[in-house]
């Protein structure tokens, strides 16, 4: 019997989705789930819902961690999930003490599971020979807007901040790389930002980020070099809050620093490789960046 999957109805099937002790259809008769014995489903007028166990749940759990390696958060929520006790609960709990992050949790989730929702529904509408519909999901990342502001930078006003949290990365590596590999990274890293220079106050331009609390969370500078022929600009900074990253911060700066260059006539964008760590490639390259031997290129015009 052919339905429609109404916004209702599919949160209907979320919420029953996720109760592991009772066992829920779809009665497409009246439109609507029930609880029922498994028996009562004949796969014509009352549907079996899609699939979603505990293990789901789980899987679920770890895909939502791998969005915010290197955030504070992160060591936290795997610590949970590897304990293999209340894992649940306890991800909930810890979530709460990161409202950022707890928010996209539950629109990734919705996106995850309506994801399953759509495909259990285009599969019985095949079956009804009907063309399948498609999905049209809004992108929990996109909110980065909504929860953050976004300037122009200014050396005066944030060169304190900026370099408080270049230099709190700095660290990061020191941490990361024991001995003298870390502290060469870092010295390496601090020589490619001229917020350490003297150009530092003339020649810096770029987008700064903070949270709507005014709490500094993220900066992206560049220089721009003037040639006879060209015009250049190179990535100086690109550091983003512990506590933040993963939320699309740092893609929001960069399409804000791309689009100042291209309307400052700007021909190449250059970013020296170690600005670019693996997991941020993917991102690079989305927005036009080609990898070459030392670094990455943007052909703006």
């Amino acid at each position: 019997m052919v339905f429609e999957l109404t916004d209702s109805l599919c949160k209907e099937i979320l919420f029953a989705m996720e109760n592991q002790q009772k066992f829920f259809a779809l009665d497409a008769g009246h439109g609507r789930v029930v609880e029922c014995d498994e028996e009562s489903v004949d796969e014509d007028s009352v549907y079996s819902l899609p699939a979603w166990t505990s293990a789901d749940g789980f899987n679920l759990l770890e895909s939502f961690t791998q969005h915010f390696k290197g955030n504070k958060a992160c060591d936290e929520l795997k610590k949970i999930l590897s304990e293999g006790r209340g894992v649940f609960k306890n991800f909930k709990n810890a979530l709460k003490k990161y409202p950022e992050i707890e928010k996209r949790f539950h629109l990734f989730k919705d996106k995850e599971m309506k994801s399953a929702v759509y495909e259990w529904y285009n599969a019985l509408r095949e079956e009804w020979g009907l063309e399948t519909l498609d999905q049209d999901f809004y992108e929990y990342d996109d909110l980065v807007l909504e929860d953050f502001t976004f300037r122009a930078y200014n050396h005066l006003l944030d060169g304190e901040c900026a370099a408080f949290l270049a230099d709190a990365f700095f660290e990061e590596l020191k941490e990361q790389f024991a001995g003298e590999l870390g502290e060469c990274l870092s010295d390496e890293m601090k020589a490619l930002s001229v917020l350490f220079s003297s150009s530092a106050k003339v020649d810096v331009k770029g987008f700064v980020c903070r949270t709507l609390t005014d709490e500094f969370a993220g900066f992206l500078t560049y220089s721009v070099c003037m040639s006879s022929s060209r015009k250049t600009a190179v990535l100086t900074g690109l550091f983003v809050n512990k506590n933040y990253r993963g939320l699309g911060i740092a893609k929001e700066l960069f399409q804000k620093g791309i689009s100042d260059l291209t309307q400052d006539g700007i021909h190449f964008f250059i970013i020296n490789n170690m600005f670019v760590p693996q997991m941020l490639k993917p991102a690079v390259k989305r927005l036009g960046f080609e990898e070459n031997d030392f670094a990455w290129v943007n052909k703006l015009n």
